[in-house]
Formats: C-alpha cells, structure tokens, sequence
C-alpha cells in the first residue's frame, strides 16, 4: 500500500509539473500574440496541441498575420508608385522624355499618370543624330556630328553640333535653329557658333515637289559674304524600293568673297566650296524613304560623308 501511494504521488507531481510548464509555454506564447509577433506565437501554440484555447489562437494568429502581410505590401506599392510618379517629372526637368513616358505608362490609373500621357507628341522613327566626315586626298580631315530637338508638332527646333579638324587643332559648336514654311519646308536656318566666331544663315526656296531649289548663304566672318547655289535632281530606283538621288548643284557668284588668303586657307581645309562653282551629293534612301547617308563631291575631289541615325522621339507639352 505504501509503495502504491508513493507511486501515485509521483504521478501527481509530474502532471503538475507538465501543467505548470504548458502554462507557463502558453502565457509565453499569449505575450508574443499581443505584441503583434504572430509568427511566434503560431509557433508556441501549436507545440502546445489541444492546450486550453491554443487551436482558436493560432487560427486568430493566423488571420491576423495574413492581414498584416497585405497591408505591408499595399503600403509598398503605394511607395513604389508615388517614387515612380516623382521620377517620371524628374526625367521630364532633365529633358530625359523617353523615360518620363515609359514611367507615366507604368503608372496606369495613378494620380494624373494617364492625363501626363496626353500631354505627350511620339514621332516614330524621327532623324535624331549625324555623323559627319570631310575626305580630302584620302585623309579624313575634319569629323563632327550633330543630334536633333523637336517642338511639339514634332518638326525639328534645332540641330546641336560641332565639328573637329584635327589636323589642324580647331574645334568649333553650332547650333542651327529652323523656321518653316505653311508647307512645312525649312525655309531658314539661323547657324550659331557657341564660340561667336562664325555665324551664318541660309534661305531655301523649293519647287512644286518640295524639294529645295535655291539656297542662298550669308555669313558675317569678318566681313558679309554671300552666294546662291542652284540644285537640279534625278533619281535612280533599285529592285528593293530603296533608291538613290543624285543632286547636281551650282554655285552662283561665287567669287564675291573678300579675303582671298582667307578662302584659299579655308578651302585648304576641304570644308568649303567657295573656290569650287559646283559638287555632285548623292543621297542613299532606305524604302520607307530615310536617307541612310549622303556623299557630296567637290569640284576639287574633298567629300562630304554623312550618315545619319533615327528614333522615336517623345515630346511633352506641359499644361498651360
């Protein structure tokens, strides 16, 4: 009988140790719910199995963390598209306005997103850029390049670049500046050097086709100094749909320029037609009509080589 009782008291003892350490896991495990650490908590009360309410508890856990999870990521998609909605103005102060429109298209119904993507002109496959090679005697003397800007009806504004002789040190920037005709020909060009050295300016009249016809230069290097050059054109069209125009052009009171030493210097240079009275150009077109290159040929054998490049380009127009 002695050892019976001893036996169960040993039995009582451990349960209520047991008891004791449940509780004290599931008080544990209700501390960690009510800070919001539902994670843990899960945890705790499922090592407890059917211990008291540890079964409602995890399922509350549960719900709540699930609930907790969606409002952190709708608080990130809300940051993400106020940053994204900042960058898209960010780029447009830059002048950067491909990717102002890729940011506002991102944006779907956010904010204004969709009213700044009405503000925006796209001109698909546009001239955006040149690349420019004098030849003379077979040595490329003077490099240069330029790239576009364009206004919202989607005409070129301005043309920005400079040109290089290497051989001879001088470096020079322009910026040429367009004013169109009602049918929408260039029909002046406003030439800036950022240096102030040379300024120049050339009119076109054009015929019934639109193509130029006159040109007529003035500039004020020293003294004013004009011409008119005369272009006539034919055409040679390839199997493809791509073809070739050749411009025949001459030049007209070409020796009423002053300073001769200057000219000789000049034309030296293999950049200037003024002792030359005619140049052969010969433009190469793609069949959606780009002009791919132009190659113009002096009367004294320097070549102009140009070629040129195209893009989409993104105009924005911001409200009045």
């Amino acid at each position: 009988m002695k050892k019976a009782g001893l036996f169960l008291l040993i039995v009582a003892l451990c349960v209520l140790l047991t008891a004791c350490g449940e509780q004290k896991a599931y008080d544990e495990a209700c501390a960690l719910f009510e800070k919001g650490r539902y994670a843990e908590a899960i945890e705790m009360f499922r090592a407890l199995g059917d211990y008291s309410d540890s079964s409602d508890r995890i399922r509350i856990a549960e719900t709540r963390l699930a609930q907790t999870s969606t409002h952190v990521d709708t608080d990130k998609a809300e940051s993400d598209r106020a940053l994204k909605y900042a960058d898209a103005f960010t780029y447009l102060e830059s002048g950067r306005t491909r990717e102002a429109y890729a940011a506002f298209s991102s944006l779907g119904s956010y904010r204004d997103a969709a009213e700044q993507l009405q503000r925006f002109t796209v001109v698909r496959g546009a001239l955006t850029g040149e690349e420019i090679h004098v030849i003379r005697d077979g040595e490329d003397t003077l490099r240069g390049s330029a790239v576009y800007s364009y206004g919202a009806d989607g005409r070129a504004l301005t043309r920005s670049g400079f040109c290089r002789l290497e051989k001879y040190g001088w470096f020079e920037d322009f910026d040429y500046h367009y004013t169109y005709d009602q049918a929408g020909n260039v029909s002046h060009i406003d030439a800036i050097s950022r240096s102030g050295a040379l300024n120049f300016s050339i009119e076109y009249s054009y015929s019934e086709n639109g193509r130029p016809i006159h040109e007529f230069y003035s500039d004020s290097f020293g003294t004013t100094r004009e011409f008119i050059r005369s272009y006539t054109y034919r055409d040679v069209t390839d199997s493809t749909g791509s073809y070739t125009e050749v411009v025949e052009s001459e030049l007209f009171n070409g020796n009423a320029f002053p300073l001769e030493s200057w000219q000789e210097s000049y034309c030296e240079f293999g950049v200037s037609t003024m002792k030359c009275d005619s140049s052969t150009t010969v433009n190469h077109y793609a069949a959606d009509g780009k002009r791919l290159d132009t190659v113009e040929t002096l009367a004294d054998g320097s070549k102009y080589v140009t070629t040129y490049s195209y893009g989409d380009v993104y105009l924005y127009t911001p409200a009045a």
